[in-house]
């Protein structure tokens, strides 16, 4: 897909948005300008490291259009403006774009339908070309039916497809004669549970089945993975739930030496906790095959531990942070070229301040340090900092 084709659905999008406007719709509209300072630009190791001043404006405008009473469409759009001035280009934008349509079929089925689209620079990639060309557009498609069984259980059924397009065609397409390429990638994904209540309104479990078909382009490859699992989700209190998903996950994953088969335990781990009404926290943790961040390996063996926190000082100060960790092994035979096997470690932690001025204006402070170290020359290792100042306006 193209950026005029990017640029066409978003004004169809804000088209819907102003047809429907009128129709029992409400929206919030919050524009950020941030004035700051990125140790590390490009993600380049120590040799490379290239240091820049930056001015970004982020729009964010969130929706939701009443239909019916038995329909509504929930809008999220993100445009970022970003002007660094040492970086080649200067200016860049990316773009998130979400909408979800929700239409109760009977009184006892209901469609959920979600298209997720951006447009940014390369995220969470990790190998030698992090100078160059890496925007991408992606899309993701999902599709789901929620049957009611009785006033215990519940089945949902559900599929989607994925594509990630690379602007640079040599990294994006494959060609045995270019390393690293083959990025292009298409993924379909099923998904079937069976929901059922344990405890009136506080316990809910779950079991089901996942299957995801993930191929990249030309020969390089790719992994199809069936994962069954089962849950719980339990209200402990009215400040704290608890989510546990456990299973496993038999695969077969493409490399350079051909198809191997791999198996692994699948966890999903998440709490969130109001203490109070001025602090709030989350945690997850997961462990399952994933597809990788790089161009090396058709897949990982992901480990991951994310803490979030939130805190209002006063009714005009708040504090927030969010900390992610994500632990990678690649075993050499999930790799294109004939690599050998490999551990990445990243870690990411931002923090943010912001003091309320009046109804719609805030003043903005944040940081953030990313670390990614590997023990292969082949992913890049680098440590980033960033830090920024700036004034937002919410309507």
């Amino acid at each position: 897909m193209s950026k005029v084709k990017f640029f066409m659905s978003v004004a169809f999008v804000l088209g819907s948005t102003s047809t429907f406007a009128g129709k029992d719709s409400s929206f919030k509209f919050q524009n950020s300008v941030r004035v700051g300072y990125d140790s590390n630009i490009y993600q380049a190791g120590d040799v490379n490291q290239q240091e820049s001043a930056f001015i970004t404006d982020i729009i964010n405008i969130t929706g939701k259009m009443n239909f019916s009473s038995r329909s509504d469409m929930v809008l999220y759009w993100q445009p970022e403006f970003r002007y660094t001035f040492d970086m080649d280009p200067e200016f860049v934008s990316y773009q998130d774009l979400y909408v979800r349509f929700n239409h109760a079929v009977s009184q006892r089925t209901f469609l959920e339908i979600s298209d997720r689209f951006r447009y940014q620079e390369k995220d969470g990639q990790s190998d030698l070309r992090i100078t160059e060309n890496q925007n991408y557009i992606e899309n993701d498609l999902l599709g789901a039916l929620d049957f009611t069984l009785n006033s215990l259980s519940r089945i949902k059924v559900g599929g989607g497809y994925e594509f990630r397009l690379w602007d640079d065609t040599d990294y994006g397409t494959w060609n045995p004669l270019i390393p690293n390429s083959g990025n292009n990638y298409d993924q379909l994904k099923a998904d079937g549970s069976y929901i059922r209540e344990l405890r009136p309104n506080s316990t809910f479990g779950n079991v089901g089945i996942n299957y995801v078909n993930h191929e990249y382009d030309g020969a390089r490859g790719g992994f199809d993975s069936t994962t069954f699992y089962g849950g719980v989700d339990h209200n402990f209190n009215p400040k704290t739930m608890g989510t546990v998903q456990l299973g496993y996950s038999f695969s077969t994953v493409d490399g350079a030496s051909g198809s191997d088969d791999t198996s692994s335990p699948f966890v999903q781990l998440s709490l969130g906790h109001n203490s109070t009404e001025r602090t709030s926290f989350n945690g997850t943790l997961g462990y399952s095959l994933r597809q990788s961040q790089n161009s090396i390996y058709n897949a990982t063996d992901e480990f991951s531990l994310g803490l979030g926190l939130r805190h209002d000082l006063t009714g005009k100060i708040s504090l927030t942070m969010a900390l992610s960790y994500v632990f990678s092994a690649y075993d050499s035979a999930y790799a294109s070229l004939g690599a050998g096997d490999a551990e990445e470690n990243y870690f990411r932690l931002p923090l943010r301040a912001s003091y309320q001025i009046n109804r719609n204006n805030f003043i903005d402070v944040g940081y953030e340090f990313t670390q990614r170290a590997a023990d292969t020359a082949l992913l890049q290792e680098y440590d980033r900092s960033r830090v920024d100042f700036g004034w937002r306006l919410r309507l």
